[in-house]
């Protein structure tokens, strides 16, 4: 079961991403495939990934995260 503290992979991409602007999108490919820690599930029933280890100096920021839809994730045992 997704939950906080839960390591997922970045599975499938939202097609709601395709209306992103570039740089946006850009994260998203980048982080599609890898593994991250869910931080927290947002009001909104987001699961919360912190992605500034792999985003922050790449992409620039500070902190990034990604917010997707728990059917976006596969959990890594």
């Amino acid at each position: 079961m997704i939950q906080p503290g839960s390591t997922v992979r970045f599975a499938r991409m939202p097609e709601w991403v395709a209306q992103l602007p570039e740089e946006s999108r850009r994260v998203f490919e980048f982080c599609l495939g890898r593994t991250y820690r869910i931080e927290e599930i947002d009001r909104h029933g987001l699961c919360v990934l912190d992605v500034s280890p792999d985003i922050d100096k790449r992409f620039g920021g500070f902190m990034n995260d990604l917010r997707l839809e728990a059917v976006f994730l596969e959990e890594v045992a």
